[in-house]
């Protein structure tokens, strides 16, 4: 259990003590402007006195709010002048008091607020409130034997019982309510620690569960799905379309000449033709649609609601873009793709067969691809002619 020999309490420990000592001098202040028609009705001879009293006591608590808001470290020290000038108060002002019942009702009072409510609510170390009881004690003492019109055995008779039990029990209640205070600001302090550190560890665990994702789902090299990827994305939309009745076509694109370019500039040079290819392709995408990598020199899109004439089409344009597109660390190097188009018609072909559907597109690819080379070769064919002739 803390206490008073140790260490300086945190600036949060601090603040959150002064709030609570502030209420406590605001519920004082409160509590002694609600006892004035008390001191009318109950001590007519020496009301007005009594309210001069009170009135000053609660300047003095309003200052000592005002004080504490300014400096809130110093909140236990303004508690404690805030308490002896109630306790003052309240010794002088049971010495006015000359009828039995009153003075019975007024002891009783001064021992729950003074000796009950004010360590229990309040924060404040033990040594503060046995400073706090040995004035009180004092000044009760020297105005009950300068002023008070009743006896020690009447006093003890009306209320001074209660008066001194609580002037005994009251520096065990505050040393309690102290160290409570401030195991719970302990505790407190590190759960918030705990809590940020498990905020810390799950944020570092949805980033490598991101991570792990993107690495499960998406091929390093090009940044496009992976064939894995790729083929549950094509099932499921296979499902939906099938369902719809909606078409969907894909395009299967074939990088052309890659082996002639990783044997004659290095496979660093193949790497960036199909990082060229790539991000030709995904610049091609629309919103729910999807490129995947299937292979080497493979590329899948998926192009759901799309029917065959914009498959040939989206095929069309990205020949067009690569064609004006070189890549800037080999502007030489020009990127040809064969294009397989293949389209899934719900309503005349029933369920989806993502397989036969991925075979038509690669069966088109090759028929693209053969067709390349046969133009391929009459040109080659036809500068050679011009060749000779020109020889």
């Amino acid at each position: 259990m803390p206490t008073d020999r140790q260490a300086r309490p945190s600036a949060e420990e601090c603040e959150q003590q002064a709030r609570l000592n502030a209420a406590v001098m605001a519920c004082g202040i409160i509590g002694l402007l609600c006892y004035l028609p008390f001191d009318y009705w109950m001590v007519p001879e020496r009301w007005p006195v009594l309210w001069v009293g009170r009135l000053l006591v609660v300047g003095l608590l309003a200052m000592c709010l005002a004080w504490q808001h300014r400096r809130p470290m110093h909140s236990e020290r303004v508690l404690l002048v805030a308490a002896l000038g109630a306790a003052l108060f309240l010794a002088w002002g049971a010495a006015q008091v000359s009828e039995p019942f009153t003075f019975f009702f007024w002891n009783q009072s001064l021992a729950v607020a003074m000796f009950i409510l004010l360590p229990v609510v309040s924060v404040w170390r033990p040594r503060c409130m046995l400073v706090h009881n040995g004035v009180m004690l004092l000044a009760y003492g020297l105005c009950f034997v300068l002023w008070s019109p009743f006896t020690l055995a009447e006093l003890l008779r009306l209320g001074g019982v209660f008066l001194l039990i609580g002037w005994l029990i009251s520096p065990l209640l505050s040393h309690v309510r102290y160290g409570i205070f401030h195991r719970t600001a302990a505790l407190s302090h590190a759960l918030r620690e705990r809590n940020a550190e498990l905020t810390a560890a799950n944020e570092e665990l949805a980033a490598q569960q991101q991570e792990l994702t993107y690495l499960a789902n998406f091929d390093a090299m090009t940044g496009l799905a992976n064939r894995r990827w790729g083929m549950t994305f094509l099932r499921e939309n296979l499902d939906g379309c099938y369902r719809r009745r909606w078409p969907l076509s894909v395009l299967l694109v074939d990088i052309d000449r890659l082996k002639a370019v990783n044997d004659s500039r290095g496979h660093a040079s193949g790497d960036r033709l199909i990082c060229h290819v790539a991000r030709a392709i995904a610049g091609q995408l629309r919103n729910g649609e999807l490129a995947c990598r299937l292979g080497g020199d493979e590329f899948l899109m998926i192009m759901p609601d799309a029917d065959a004439d914009e498959a040939g089409e989206r095929a069309r344009r990205l020949s067009a873009a690569l064609e004006s597109a070189r890549l800037e660390s080999d502007p030489e190097l020009v990127a040809t793709v064969s294009v397989g188009a293949a389209t899934y018609r719900p309503w005349q072909e029933g369920v989806a067969d993502m397989d036969m559907l991925i075979q038509r597109a690669d069966s088109a690819m090759y028929s693209c691809k053969r067709h390349s080379r046969r133009q391929t070769r009459a040109s080659d064919e036809a500068l050679q002619r011009a060749r000779r002739r020109d020889d």
